[in-house]
């Protein structure tokens, strides 16, 4: 058990420092790549009108009560 712990241990700072080292590039990455989504400038009544959409949009995933 102490073993696997150790184990958990070692891959967790091994994934921190990999995000440490390349998640500024990645996420940059992410942003240019999903760059026609960003609403530019935000304003907050483009916010309330998506929170509006977002709301709606999931209301209609459920079927009318009968």
């Amino acid at each position: 058990m102490a073993s696997k712990l150790h184990q958990l241990k070692s891959k967790a700072c091994q994934a921190t420092q990999f995000v440490t080292k390349h998640g500024t590039t990645y996420y940059k990455q992410l942003l240019e790549q999903n760059k026609q989504y960003i609403q530019q400038p935000a304003t907050v009544e483009k916010c309330n009108e998506l929170s509006k959409q977002l709301l709606y949009t999931r209301l209609a995933r459920y079927p009318p009560a009968k």
